[in-house]
């Protein structure tokens, strides 16, 4: 089996090269990314990664969100032009950890579908002031809090990082239709049949790495829906309409963890302290 990752990225120059690290020595054969326009020196990175790894780069520097049409696009590329069997369809911000083995470990040839768990990591407040690394943080929501749909626009005082968030999907390139916004679904053409959810597989996603990062990509989803842009999910959408009124800064503050707010989380069990991640990313990319 020759399992592909593809990325759609945009302004990612301070985790995108870990991203590609890791997910090699994870057992990832090749990636084709998509860059949307890069304006921090992530383009540059990849010209550098693509002499060391069988990387795919197109340059789609458009004020555009077609995110399930390119992704789509970037999963047959990765069939056509590098054989893969099967592809994930990935964030720079997300890392694929198996409890063992490899990524390649339940890939299959009459597979279609493989569903795998994601959790969000909570950034410390004191190891985010003085610059500590998103993998040594071990904040991971456990429970998730099932806010109530649509919630997410009409109220400011939630944690957006404590909601239920969706999985995402590995998938066989033959048979492929179409994957689905972020990669939390796909259309296969026998995926009824033997679609399944993974057992050794956990997607870990680090959203928040730094203030300048978080508040540059909502500036960003701004310009989109400015220009029109309808698709785009509400957490998104509840972050421009905060930058709007000026009130990033509140917002920011609830989704980093102090001690008193950590020391709840955990007695109320909505977080654990989960190092199986750090440990992996850490010895790739520091050994």
């Amino acid at each position: 089996m020759k399992l592909t990752m593809t990325l759609l990225i945009k302004n990612e120059v301070d985790i995108i090269a870990d991203n590609i690290k890791v997910h090699s020595k994870l057992g990832v054969d090749s990636f084709v990314v998509m860059d949307n326009g890069s304006t921090d020196g992530t383009r540059e990175v990849l010209d550098q990664l693509q002499k060391n790894y069988d990387l795919i780069i197109i340059d789609r520097p458009v004020l555009d969100y077609q995110q399930s049409n390119w992704k789509t696009e970037m999963a047959k590329v990765a069939r056509s032009e590098q054989g893969a069997d099967w592809v994930i369809t990935n964030d720079a911000d997300e890392f694929w950890i198996p409890d063992s083995g490899d990524l390649k470990s339940e890939l299959t040839s009459t597979g279609s579908i493989i569903e795998c768990q994601r959790f969000n990591v909570l950034f410390d407040r004191d190891a985010f002031d003085n610059g500590g690394k998103y993998y040594d943080q071990t904040n991971r929501v456990q429970y998730p809090i099932n806010y109530p749909k649509g919630i997410q626009r009409e109220q400011e005082n939630l944690s957006i990082m404590l909601g239920n968030i969706h999985g995402k999907v590995m998938v066989q390139t033959q048979g492929l239709l179409r994957i689905k916004g972020g990669n939390h679904r796909a259309w296969h053409l026998w995926g009824w049949l033997n679609q399944k959810k993974s057992q050794n597989i956990s997607v870990y996603h680090f959203p928040i790495r730094s203030k300048q990062h978080f508040v540059e990509n909502i500036e960003n989803r701004q310009a989109l829906l400015a220009k029109g842009v309808s698709k785009m999910g509400d957490h998104y959408r509840r972050w421009v309409d905060l930058l709007n009124k000026e009130k990033l800064e509140e917002e920011f503050e609830r989704l980093v963890v102090n001690t008193e707010y950590k020391n709840v989380l955990l007695n109320l069990g909505v977080i654990t302290q989960d190092d199986k991640a750090k440990k992996i990313i850490k010895q790739i990319l520091e050994n």
